[in-house]
């Protein structure tokens, strides 16, 4: 997963292809515009511009002030009468996005989930697998740290993504948020499933459907749900 900066030096190096190769017309009447200095470069540049608005979407929010503003600026064409323009004026939000996040006075989406499901797996996924190697441990210990691990990645995900849960917090019910909002495809919100029912075998004390091989099977897809739950930050 991208940390910040690297988020960052990606928006800065976009707007200055969104700024480069362009000359100022001034026009008549104080309503001159940006053009092209080569013409064949207009598609690249108009490319460009919409991957622009494709990362505000992604980085700032799809219902952000900074994603609806360069949406409007390029269509109007950055208030001139060229698309070139607009493309450049795509440039100057990615810039001013930028100096937000830089100040602490906004946010990249999907930071927090970075933040919580790398401590995570780092931290608790690093517990159960000490679990795993004392033999004096019972596996359900494993399990049950498990089922803990996914419940906060994906209460991260679900709050990061401003969506609602209407019922009772549970890996199943989050599964089905999830499902319902096309996040999750259909085998991984059954393999929650698959995961929820042991982890709550585990907590019921129900040891005869347990081992240590399958706490083991658990840790990796616990591992791999939670990797699935960091690409889902966008």
């Amino acid at each position: 997963m991208p940390n910040q900066e690297e988020v960052l030096s990606y928006a800065r190096s976009l707007a200055e292809v969104l700024q480069e190769g362009l000359v100022w017309n001034p026009g008549r009447n104080n309503r001159g515009w940006w053009q092209i200095t080569d013409h064949k470069q207009l598609p690249i540049l108009m490319a460009n511009a919409f991957a622009g608005m494709e990362f505000l979407r992604q980085y700032a929010g799809a219902d952000s002030f900074w994603t609806s503003r360069a949406a409007e600026v390029y269509q109007s064409k950055g208030d001139n009468q060229s698309t070139e323009s607009g493309a450049r004026a795509v440039g100057d939000v990615l810039l001013t996005w930028v100096r937000q996040i830089e100040a602490g006075v906004g946010e990249i989406v999907g930071a927090r989930v970075w933040s919580e499901v790398g401590l995570i797996s780092t931290d608790m996924m690093g517990q159960v697998r000490r679990l795993l190697d004392d033999r004096q441990t019972h596996p359900a210990a494993a399990i049950v740290l498990c089922g803990a691990a996914l419940e906060s990645g994906l209460r991260a995900l679900i709050e990061a993504r401003g969506l609602e849960l209407t019922e009772r917090p549970s890996l199943s019910a989050y599964a089905r948020l999830l499902r319902k909002e096309e996040l999750l495809t259909k085998q991984e919100a059954k393999d929650l499933e698959q995961v929820g029912g042991l982890r709550n075998a585990a907590a019921h004390g129900q040891f005869g459907e347990l081992s240590r091989e399958r706490a083991g099977l658990m840790e990796q897809q616990t591992n791999l749900l939670l990797s699935r739950i960091s690409e889902l930050q966008l």
